[in-house]
């Protein structure tokens, strides 16, 4: 009994024609002759029109989509702070003035190299320009993450445990690949002091994220002075701000708390 591949090739018999480029994604396919001429197509590119006909994701859309998801999963964000665009932000003061102009400066600019750090008490708008900037760059197509540092560090911890469905080197590998990390209120997280002092693990997890941030854009918010994070972190301090103001525009956010204005 012959083969179907047979049988088609004695009914339909093709001759190798010669092989050429597409034009539209430069892949290389084979042209066929035949009683009606030559013939053929990419068969990539034929593929790829169906797909949009029939409007299902490619490959690497869906690849991308699935990224998304897993970068979204460490996303935690307040109602109110959802809700937060650079031009809602009501600055009162001058640095918050300047605050704002930076903001909308980075977004308008945005090379995946630069950094920023906001800093100053609370309340008075860090979080609200760095998921702000967060949700502008992601509109536009960027990879981007607003995590707060106290979340970051219980997921990192929560992949030792034995039922974990991820791992450690899944979360640092996602950090690596983003366009912009932004990390808000550095500083507020507390893990057991070594014998000396200091935060010795979330000292070397946030040196780790730094390093291997070094010339890709990150956002930091801090209600510390650069000497209280140095002291803070031990040994790792100073590298650790080292690293943090790499490529990095430093703004001090002053003025009062719009927070006291809504307590009774």
């Amino acid at each position: 009994m012959k083969s179907i591949s047979s049988l088609l090739e004695t009914s339909f018999p093709l001759k190798k024609y010669e092989e050429t480029e597409c034009e539209n994604c430069g892949r290389i396919y084979t042209l066929y002759e035949t009683s009606r001429g030559v013939v053929g197509a990419c068969k990539h590119c034929v593929d790829q029109q169906l797909l949009n006909e029939l409007n299902i994701p490619s490959k690497e859309e869906r690849e991308k989509r699935k990224e998304r998801r897993f970068i979204a999963a460490f996303e935690r964000i307040t109602d109110d702070l959802s809700r937060a665009t650079i031009e809602s932000y009501e600055p009162t003061e001058k640095s918050q003035i300047k605050a704002k102009r930076i903001a909308t400066q980075y977004v308008a600019s945005f090379d995946g190299i630069q950094s920023l750090l906001f800093s100053g008490d609370c309340g008075l708008g860090k979080s609200h320009l760095s998921f702000a900037i967060t949700k502008a760059l992601r509109q536009k197509g960027y990879k981007t993450l607003y995590i707060k540092v106290t979340d970051l560090f219980d997921y990192i911890k929560n992949t030792y445990k034995p039922d974990s469905k991820i791992n450690e080197l899944q979360i640092f590998n996602m950090i690596n690949g983003l366009d912009l990390l932004v990390l808000d209120d550095i500083g507020s997280e507390y893990v057991k002091a070594n014998e000396y002092g200091h935060e010795s693990w979330a000292s070397d997890v946030l040196y780790k994220i730094f390093d291997m941030r070094l010339n890709k854009s990150i956002i930091c918010s801090t209600n510390y002075s650069e000497s209280m994070l140095t002291k803070k972190y031990g040994n790792n301090g100073q590298r650790i701000i080292d690293r943090m103001m790499d490529l990095s525009t430093a703004i001090r956010l002053e003025g009062e708390s719009y927070r006291k204005k809504e307590r009774f």
